[in-house]
């Protein structure tokens, strides 16, 4: 069984013992004409999203709804998805450690006050500053298997309450993720789906 086989499966069995996903209205997602959005991973590069929806549960009210799951090998380029300046990073924790809250992640903050989370990345797979402005497509970390995870893969979300940063970063009544499209890749009128490969164009 090939890896990526391998890791769809366990994402998707754990997102399957999981609470019933809500059906997504896909008017909340923005034309992908006008989005603002990159893939958070190097042009000609792809990877699999193993969970879209998946992220919802209704006991913290669904903030995680429209968070993604990338599948990649440790160590792959992660670049920003839109510009914005590092308002929070963290890298001293070890690939594999299995610890809940003990991932390593950059933030980036964008001119409209949302938040941008790259998490699970690499024991020193930082490459940005606090404070430091970045462009969308410029490259921020390494992708990383830190925290508690299902196998490696890249976090990705954008929240629309500010300044959630560490250490509550995880805490209502910030945390609400908002839907996202990406302009530099093929067609996706209500998101990225579970199951299927995007390519960085």
């Amino acid at each position: 069984m090939k890896i990526n086989t391998l890791m769809s499966t366990l994402f998707l069995i754990s997102a399957a013992t999981a609470i019933a996903q809500p059906e997504v209205d896909c008017s909340v997602y923005s034309s992908q004409e006008h989005s603002r959005y990159v893939l958070p991973y190097k042009q000609g590069s792809e990877h699999e999203v193993v969970v879209s929806t998946g992220h919802y549960r209704e006991s913290n009210q669904g903030v995680g709804l429209y968070a993604l799951d990338f599948i990649m090998p440790i160590g792959t380029p992660i670049v920003a998805a839109r510009t914005g300046h590092v308002v929070a990073l963290r890298e001293q924790f070890y690939d594999g450690n299995g610890k809940d809250l003990h991932e390593n992640f950059v933030f980036i903050q964008h001119d409209d006050g949302s938040i941008a989370r790259y998490i699970h990345l690499t024991h020193d797979g930082v490459l940005v500053e606090i404070g430091e402005h970045v462009n969308a497509g410029q490259l921020i970390a390494k992708s990383g298997d830190t925290g508690q995870t299902g196998g490696h893969h890249l976090h990705f979300d954008v929240q629309q309450c500010g300044p959630n940063l560490p250490p509550q970063y995880n805490q209502l009544p910030c945390g609400q993720t908002v839907p996202i499209t990406f302009s530099n890749t093929q067609p996706h009128q209500c998101g990225l789906e579970e199951g299927k490969s995007y390519r960085a164009l």
